[in-house]
């Protein structure tokens, strides 16, 4: 049976099982990657051999990124999987594993963040100049969320009397592949639910900003966004661009780091001031506190000194 084929059985019953915007990044792997590959090969000859060699192909060329290259991977043995399960064709094994070439490799990038001096001139120019969507960039910058969960948040997501925003719905846009296999330049909006079950959270207030959430509440229709103070919302695009300018026309700060580093100051800022890490990652909605480990958790230079000097201390008396 050719993987075409598999493809167009397994497409209707993976869609009742994701999320539509899952579902769009398979189908986008597929059309611009799988298909035109081994779209008209059998799947029955898709083993390890035939697949590795593709996907190291992929690497060496640089065209694809190896994150992007795990992805079309999980894609393949997805159709492989299905085609055995659901379809009852001998395939080959799927249960094999890639090794990722080490060679050329770099150290990951600095994580991008506001200096607590930065981080300060932000907030305190919000409280001086509140508006709705400068509440947004205020909201994301003391609490961590992810820029789809704060432009999805309404203000019936507020609890004032305790204090706490419930995360329950992440915003964004999603491309819409058509259904004759071609990758159309079309997208929508999508709100649903986040991202994974732990980013389904509440996430306390600080209270030196909880003036400024209520002054907003006091005049906002529940139903309404917080980042518009309106029935429309803005979508993550559009408040990446309203950000850039906020922070170097109306902050005036220097420079103007990506919006996801605001979520980074302020994971990092709770790291350096000694919050237990599971606590931090809680408020993050990391599913595995191995990710708050690996991202944020890094020795400072005065860390690493003390470590020495007290480590090698009884050496030297």
């Amino acid at each position: 049976m050719k993987l075409t084929d598999v493809y167009a059985e397994w497409l209707p019953i993976k869609k009742r099982q994701v999320k539509e915007s899952t579902l769009s990044c398979y189908q986008l792997i597929f059309i611009n990657v799988i298909k035109p590959k081994f779209g008209n090969e059998d799947v029955e000859t898709l083993n390890k051999k035939v697949v590795m060699s593709f996907i190291y192909e992929l690497l060496d060329s640089g065209s694809k990124s190896k994150k992007y290259c795990s992805d079309i991977l999980i894609v393949l043995k997805m159709l492989i999987r299905f085609a055995s399960d659901e379809l009852d064709i001998i395939v080959p094994d799927t249960s094999w594993k890639i090794v990722w070439p080490t060679k050329n490799k770099i150290a990951a990038p600095k994580l991008e963040r506001y200096t607590p001096d930065e981080y300060k001139k932000i907030v305190d120019y919000v409280i001086s100049n509140p508006s709705p969507r400068n509440l947004g960039v205020l909201l994301t910058i003391c609490t961590g969320m992810r820029i789809g969960e704060v432009c999805a948040l309404q203000w019936k997501d507020i609890d004032l009397d305790n204090k706490t925003i419930h995360v329950n719905k992440t915003m964004e846009r999603i491309y819409i592949p058509d259904n004759i296999g071609t990758a159309r330049k079309k997208t929508k909006v999508e709100i649903g639910s986040p991202k994974t079950t732990s980013s389904d959270r509440y996430i306390p207030i600080l209270k030196d900003i909880l003036p400024v959430v209520k002054r907003f509440s006091a005049v906002c229709n529940p139903d309404y966004y917080v980042c518009t103070c309106d029935e429309k919302f803005i979508e993550p695009r559009s408040l990446r661009v309203y950000y850039q300018t906020f922070i170097l026309d109306k902050v005036k700060l220097d420079h103007c780091i990506k919006f996801h580093g605001l979520r980074h100051t302020f994971a990092s800022t709770l790291i350096e001031n000694k919050v237990d890490i599971k606590t931090v990652s809680t408020i993050l909605g990391h599913s595995d506190i191995s990710t708050t480990l690996n991202v944020y958790v890094h020795p400072s230079d005065e860390a690493k000194r003390d470590a020495v000097n007290v480590g090698l201390k009884r050496i030297f008396r």
